[in-house]
């Protein structure tokens, strides 16, 4: 059954790590960040990506009845039941992987991909994701 108030709260949890890159984004270019600042926007950068794949396995149990027990299955099933454009799926791919490296190589500095991504602001696709998939389950029920 599906919570419309978690996907309400997932959703504008979800806008605020994005308001909150933005904001880093942007300050980035003229000011360098201090490290405590790099950790956060770390921190926000990996939550919004696990946010965007719980979201997906909610999605993909309500709309298609299929269960994914790990993170690391659900761009594959996704793209299986064409979920995603292949340029979404390639661009999921990105995320997913910057978002292990933060998580498993911490002790690297791997601030300069986040920033790349960051400028790029990337991590939007969350949000227009977030929107279709709600937006898909409405139209089921």
């Amino acid at each position: 059954m599906r919570d419309k108030n978690w996907e309400i709260s997932l959703y504008e949890h979800q806008h605020a790590m994005i308001k909150r890159l933005d904001v880093h984004r942007q300050k980035e270019r003229s000011t360098p960040l201090t490290q405590d600042e790099i950790m956060a926007v770390e921190h926000t950068f990996q939550l919004l990506i696990a946010s965007m794949l719980d979201l997906a396995i909610y999605v993909l149990k309500h709309h298609y009845d299929v269960t994914i027990e790990r993170r690391d299955q659900v761009l594959e099933s996704l793209l299986q039941h064409k979920d995603v454009t292949f340029e979404q799926g390639e661009q999921i791919k990105v995320l997913i992987e910057l978002r292990q490296k933060i998580l498993f190589d911490y002790l690297d500095q791997n601030f300069e991909e986040l920033s790349s991504a960051l400028s790029l602001r990337r991590y939007g696709l969350v949000e227009v994701l977030t929107k279709e998939w709600t937006a898909r389950l409405d139209h089921d029920g």
